[in-house]
């Protein structure tokens, strides 16, 4: 079974076993529904009870969890979903690491070393012997060649100058 990581255990909420959840999924509304299945890293399995929105964070009831202690042994934990079905592009977070960025006139920018799923999407890009972060958004992602290895991009004048480390 091929799993994605639908988002972050935060912190307990509450005293009946509510957790806040950080989400790191495009689609909350499925990988969240009541029924669900999620999986942690060490394969304990939940079913969610419910999720719901107060304010800015995610709230999720999870089968098993009825308490503020077993809430707080969850803290910092990933939690997983069966793939199923991509983006409309089908592309998962997990198989950008290693493909070539290049610019739309073909310059090679670096290698995908890894996501950094914040807030706002970053790709962290190996450009010989230094970082660089790059926003994952539609103006910026022209192309993804997942046969051919390579993301081609169209990036603002400076933004590669700027974000070295």
């Amino acid at each position: 079974m091929d799993l994605v990581r639908v988002g972050k255990i935060v912190k307990p909420h509450g005293v009946r076993g509510e957790v806040s959840f950080f989400l790191t999924t495009d689609d909350p509304e499925g990988r969240l529904k009541k029924g669900a299945s999620l999986v942690d890293g060490d394969g304990n399995k939940y079913r969610v009870r419910a999720a719901r929105q107060a304010g800015t964070q995610t709230l999720l009831s999870l089968s098993g969890v009825d308490c503020r202690q077993k809430a707080e042994a969850l803290r910092g934990k990933d939690l997983f979903a069966e793939a199923g079905k991509s983006d409309e592009n089908g592309i998962y977070y997990k198989d950008l690491p290693g493909l070539k960025v290049e610019l739309e006139g073909g310059e090679e920018v670096g290698t995908v070393s890894g996501v950094l799923e914040t807030p706002q999407l970053l790709l962290e890009v190996d450009r010989s012997g230094s970082k660089c972060l790059i926003p994952w958004v539609k103006e910026f992602v022209k192309q993804v060649d997942l046969e051919g290895g390579r993301i081609i991009m169209s990036l603002p004048d400076g933004l590669l100058s700027a974000c070295s480390y």
